[in-house]
């Protein structure tokens, strides 16, 4: 018998019932199989309520939540590390923010804003960049720490690739976070 399948029949009374008869065995056994089920469907659900102990199977509904849409090829890992950071975000758009967000995730970055080439400001050897430059910023990710995301049995599932490089969690929480008229590349140093 299931754990609670012995329960239930230890709440018999003792003399009217035998548990052991094989229809109210039957019984007790099947009520006794949806109990611990339940019981182990509670423990995910309450794991799932928590993004830290974020359950697989409610991943989905997280990212509905919050707004994110993962990329085709993203690890399981991956996306909880975007839910977790959409999470912590605070909002802004300073340089000062969105280096704070990135030292929450764990890296050292500095932004780059490429400035178009200007009559007296601009020197010789500068680089020409076209006026629209001035919409573009490169966020150069130093010494990651999370560079590449390994398979592991357990946070990864089946047709994920065995090691990927770069972080599509930084990139894709920057990307949902920058001005809208604004574009962002990122370049990974040592």
């Amino acid at each position: 018998m299931t754990a609670h399948a012995e329960l239930l029949g230890r709440l018999l009374p003792p003399l009217s019932y035998d548990p052991k008869a094989p229809g109210l065995a039957a019984d007790l056994r099947a009520e006794g199989n949806a109990l611990d089920r339940a019981l182990a469907d509670a423990d995910v659900i309450a794991n799932g309520v928590v993004p830290s102990f974020l359950a697989a199977q409610f991943l989905p509904d997280w990212e509905r939540v919050c707004g994110l849409v993962p990329a085709a090829d993203a690890t399981i890992q991956q996306r909880m590390s975007a839910v977790i950071a959409k999470i912590n975000e605070i909002g802004g758009l300073s340089i000062a923010y969105f280096k704070q967000l990135a030292a929450s995730l764990g890296y050292t970055i500095e932004i780059v804003e490429p400035q178009p080439f200007r009559v007296d400001s601009s020197r010789v050897g500068d680089t020409l960049y076209i006026e629209d430059i001035i919409f573009v910023w490169q966020v150069v990710v130093e010494g990651a720490p999370n560079l590449s995301y390994y398979f592991r049995v357990g946070q990864s599932a089946v047709g994920e690739r065995l090691l990927s490089f770069s972080d599509p969690v930084l990139e894709q929480v920057f990307n949902d976070l920058k001005p809208a008229h604004t574009f962002v590349f990122f370049s990974y140093q040592g």
